[in-house]
């Protein structure tokens, strides 16, 4: 019994742990069950703690997330692998899709695809216009090379980066187009409740998206996002702020928009859209400004300060 009772803790030290995202978008359901909702997506390379498991299911917490994965979307990584993980310098893919090669040839035989804001490890190695990557589960792969950029430097170099205290209104105007711009690029994508990735978005996942490929994390769903950054009360909306949608009283968050100017917003309803508030036809009943608040405890961080993505002092 002792050395049984001794192999279960060292197996559930193993489960309860660390692990990395190994699917270009790995799906997060309520329950662990094929047939239970799809709350969530989660892109190669992120980091998650592993909290239970049942059959071939895990439950992971992903940032402020919590759900249901299979393990064959998960590495599992020890306290020191996950230590090591995060030091590793890293890519990240810039483009909207494309593939790991087993060479470096687009004739070569695929082993993953990739999609924006995926992680791969960095080998060091290039050739041809090629760069060999090393994918979370361990195998090595190539990517063509202006499909990637570093990701400490991608993160350092994003318009959000720079938005700290002494932020200015013209660095944060920029920063809002950015948003905003990627944002209209994904019209037409399809809507899919959970969606969290290139492929499909809900009216949040495209929020949280396109702010984290600015270098800004925001919480999940629309009721958290709206607790974050400033409320807007006047009805004076500028570009990159959120408008939310409900009901009033109680207030009860049902969708979230981007707002880009001169009356117009876009989100994902259907499928991702560029249409006017006129059109939309419903009352907004909150709005936030995001960019005057961002690494100062009201819910808005950048990815340079989060432990999920880059060591950190202290933490």
């Amino acid at each position: 019994m002792g050395k049984f009772y001794k192999f279960a803790i060292m197996i559930l030290s193993t489960i309860l742990s660390w692990a990395v995202v190994t699917l270009s978008s790995s799906f997060m359901r309520s329950a662990p069950d094929y047939e239970a909702p799809l709350d969530n997506q989660m892109l190669m390379g992120a980091l998650v703690e592993t909290l239970d498991t049942d059959r071939y299911w895990v439950k992971v917490k992903a940032e402020d997330y919590t759900g249901w994965v299979t393990d064959l979307g998960l590495k599992v990584l020890s306290d020191s692998e996950k230590d090591a993980y995060l030091k590793a310098r890293k890519w990240i893919c810039v483009t909207d899709y494309t593939r790991v090669r087993e060479k470096p040839s687009e004739r070569a035989g695929v082993l993953s695809d990739l999609t924006m804001g995926d992680l791969l490890r960095q080998t060091g190695v290039e050739e041809g216009g090629w760069t060999q990557v090393l994918l979370p589960d361990g195998r090595c792969g190539w990517v063509l090379s202006y499909e990637l950029m570093d990701f400490r430097l991608w993160a350092e170099s994003r318009s959000g980066a720079a938005l700290g205290a002494g932020s200015d209104e013209t660095e944060r105007s920029f920063c809002a187009r950015e948003i905003c711009d990627l944002a209209c690029s994904f019209a037409g994508v399809p809507y899919m409740w959970g969606g969290n990735s290139v492929k499909h978005f809900d009216c949040s996942g495209l929020v949280k998206f396109c702010y984290f490929m600015n270098g800004i994390l925001l919480p999940r769903n629309g009721s958290q996002q709206a607790k974050c950054g400033t409320p807007v009360t006047d009805g004076k909306y500028k570009p990159g702020d959120l408008l939310f949608f409900g009901s009033r009283k109680p207030l009860k968050i049902t969708h979230v928009a981007i707002y880009i100017g001169e009356g117009r917003i876009v989100h994902s309803s259907h499928a991702v859209r560029i249409m006017s508030l006129d059109e939309y036809a419903r009352d907004v009943v909150a709005a936030t400004r995001i960019l005057t608040d961002i690494d100062n405890g009201k819910g808005a961080r950048t990815v340079l300060t989060s432990p999920y993505y880059f060591e950190q002092d202290g933490e």
